[in-house]
C-alpha cells in the first residue's frame, strides 16, 4: 500500500514539474509589459529577458517600477504569485532574511521575487 502511495506522489511531482500551461495568464501579462518596455526603449525580447535575469534591479519593466505598481500587480495576480512562491518554498524563509521588516515591504519583495521567477519561465 505504501509503495503505491509513493508511486502516486512521484507521478504527481512529475506532472507538476512538466506543467507548462500553469500561470499562463500572468506570464502573458508579464510578456506584454516587457513588450511595452521594448517599444519605448528598443531592443528585442530575448535580449531584454536575458538582461533582466542577469540584473533585475537595474533592468526596469514598464508597469513594474514603483512600489505602488508592484503592489497593484500583486493585488491583481495574488493567487498565482502566492502559488509560485509556495512552489519555490519562498515562504519557508524568515522575512528578515530578505531584509523585509514590514508587511508592505515583504509583499513588495515577494512580488519582485515571483516576477523574476515568472520571467525565468518565459524563455
Amino acid at each position: 500500500m505504501m509503495k503505491k502511495y509513493i508511486e502516486f506522489i512521484k507521478e504527481a511531482d512529475e506532472t507538476f514539474e512538466n506543467d507548462t500551461s500553469k500561470f499562463t495568464e500572468v506570464k502573458d501579462e508579464i510578456k506584454s509589459m516587457i513588450e511595452k518596455t521594448i517599444e519605448k526603449s528598443g531592443g528585442e525580447f530575448s535580449s531584454f529577458v536575458d538582461s533582466f535575469k542577469k540584473n533585475p534591479e537595474d533592468v526596469k519593466v514598464e508597469g513594474f517600477i514603483n512600489d505602488s505598481d508592484i503592489y497593484d500587480f500583486y493585488l491583481k495576480w495574488r493567487n498565482d504569485i502566492d502559488e509560485k512562491l509556495n512552489d519555490i518554498k519562498y515562504f519557508d524563509q524568515v522575512p528578515s532574511k530578505n531584509n523585509s521588516f514590514g508587511l508592505y515591504e515583504y509583499v513588495i519583495k515577494s512580488t519582485e521575487k515571483a516576477f523574476k521567477e515568472f520571467v525565468d519561465d518565459l524563455k
